[in-house]
């Protein structure tokens, strides 16, 4: 197992952000652009070669990354001329933060150990324009008290099959523990929501803050939440909020 890898070269760690608006995602796709594939085009311009590249997160069409874990194996020396070479061949919503070399056996997503997303909402009558491409913009009066006073029900480990839009037949295990869920206020009547867990469902992170939303709303009750998470029932739980208003934070590995 190590000769192989070695023969790979280093393994190499990058560390990634961009706005995902242009996007169909991380994962090349025929589509639309994706982030994967304006990688490889850098890659290829400034080296000729085209590394194999794994993320930490399949980011969907339209979310943000902050910090991005990617990672691959180079023969080559990334030195700090050919990381700067690469971003002046990348688009300009697509940046290089730090290469790093790690160890062979390193694998970002199966090493990871959480993730931190944001997710921001303008809750005012008009959306501020430069807001508009990072946050959902819901006009209607929003009940910050009882979104905050449902923020316990889903604070734990759990089953989280009713806020996934994964197919049923798919063999996944749903449980999953999200460890905190913050609701922070910002200027001009604007929320953040803070969700960090062990690991995410399909559009788990949207599906929560709909369902928030719908409660905020009063489409749904309070009392109405731990049978929704009972029922396992995706029909049963909020709208999937819009992916534009979603950034990955953070991906976290132990130390």
């Amino acid at each position: 197992m190590q000769s192989s890898l070695q023969t790979l070269g280093t393994n190499y760690k990058i560390t990634l952000a961009y706005v995902g608006t242009r996007y169909f995602g991380w994962q090349k796709t025929e589509s639309g652009p994706s982030i994967e594939e304006s990688l490889e085009k850098a890659f290829f311009q400034t080296t000729r070669q085209t590394p194999t590249l794994q993320a930490a997160s399949r980011t969907d069409r339209g979310v943000h990354a902050e910090r991005q874990i990617i990672n691959f194996f180079s023969l080559s020396d990334f030195d700090q001329e050919l990381i700067e070479a690469l971003n002046s061949c990348l688009p300009h919503d697509i940046s290089i933060l730090s290469v790093e070399k790690v160890s062979p056996f390193f694998h970002p997503t199966l090493d990871a150990v959480g993730k931190e997303y944001h997710y921001f909402i303008c809750n005012k009558a008009v959306q501020d324009p430069f807001h508009r491409l990072f946050s959902w913009h819901v006009p209607a009066l929003l009940s910050w008290d009882k979104m905050q006073r449902t923020v316990s029900f889903f604070c734990k480990k759990a089953d989280f099959s009713a806020l996934t839009n994964q197919r049923k037949s798919l063999p996944q295990s749903r449980i999953c523990r999200l460890s905190s869920l913050e609701i922070v206020p910002l200027p001009e009547n604007r929320l953040k929501i803070s969700l960090i867990g062990d690991h995410f469902l399909y559009k788990m992170a949207r599906n929560i803050v709909g369902t928030l939303v719908y409660v905020g709303l009063g489409k749904l009750r309070l009392a109405d939440i731990p049978s929704l998470l009972e029922s396992k029932d995706r029909t049963r739980a909020g709208i999937t909020a819009p992916a534009w208003g979603l950034h990955l934070k953070e991906v976290f590995y132990r130390s």
